[in-house]
């Protein structure tokens, strides 16, 4: 599940507990994480620092000496920092062993994680062909990004390559904060609607992200704690609906969000 509030509270826990300490070695327990060579990581790592941490939409780059750590977590991936004294995370998939005598793990229990590296973020971005970061872009590159797209606007929103970051549950609440239908199409949205959903696209990111990704913690005037069967709508207390679009299940209020 981790979304851009996720992965940016990840980044700022990597950042607070891992950087600058010698990796003295890397313990790899299932390489099907890996989408690279176990040597070449190896040869990344060993002996090197984390100098610093970047984030592109649900993707961690760790910067090293001579190339880029990414980290993507998948549904169930997550990081933990500890003493070598402590017993390994359960679901351990790498674990980078510090100078320091405390260990980094990188989990992932469903085993939908990977870990790549790279030469330069520009190069990884590229390569997967990443829109501009939710959160860090500014309206002109999101106007840009919707220039001659003609796609429905739920689908668009899980889309990568149109803006990087924002999925499934992020999108339901941000579509519920802009008053925008799941089904509504990208090319029928005025100017008006254009700068609401940038607005409640960067809001609903900045709350996620205070909130370190914490769902349980959200107030009931969110959609979110009302994502299932039989909720009201915390606005009109009209009844919740699901909404199936691309094997991806979503949740709206057909009073308040109307197309």
């Amino acid at each position: 599940m981790p979304e851009l509030p996720e992965v940016e509270t990840f980044k700022r826990y990597l950042d607070k507990t891992s950087l600058n300490q010698i990796i003295k070695s890397i313990k790899i327990i299932d390489n099907r994480v890996l989408n690279v060579d176990e040597f070449d990581l190896k040869k990344l790592v060993i002996n090197n620092k984390f100098t610093s941490s970047n984030r592109h939409g649900k993707y961690l780059l760790v910067n090293l000496e001579q190339g880029i750590l990414i980290m993507h977590f998948g549904m169930t991936g997550d990081l933990e920092y500890y003493n070598k004294r402590q017993e390994d995370p359960k679901y351990s998939k790498v674990i980078f062993q510090f100078s320091n005598d405390f260990k980094l793990a990188y989990t992932s229990r469903r085993m939908f994680g990977r870990l790549y590296i790279a030469k330069s973020i520009e190069e990884f971005i590229e390569s997967k062909k990443l829109g501009p970061d939710a959160f860090k872009m500014s309206l002109e590159e999101f106007k840009e990004a919707l220039n001659r797209r003609t796609a429905i606007l739920k689908n668009a929103m899980l889309n990568q390559s149109f803006i990087a970051g924002i999925g499934n549950i992020y999108s339901d609440e941000i579509l519920f904060r802009a008053k925008l239908h799941p089904k509504s199409r990208l090319d029928a949205l005025d100017e008006k609607k254009v700068k609401d959903l940038f607005t409640n696209i960067k809001d609903v990111l900045q709350f996620g992200i205070d909130k370190e990704g914490d769902l349980s913690s959200y107030p009931q005037n969110f959609l979110i704690p009302h994502r299932k069967k039989e909720e009201k709508c915390p606005i009109c207390k009209n009844e919740i609906v699901s909404i199936d679009l691309s094997g991806r299940r979503g949740y709206y209020c057909p009073n308040c969000q109307v197309e």
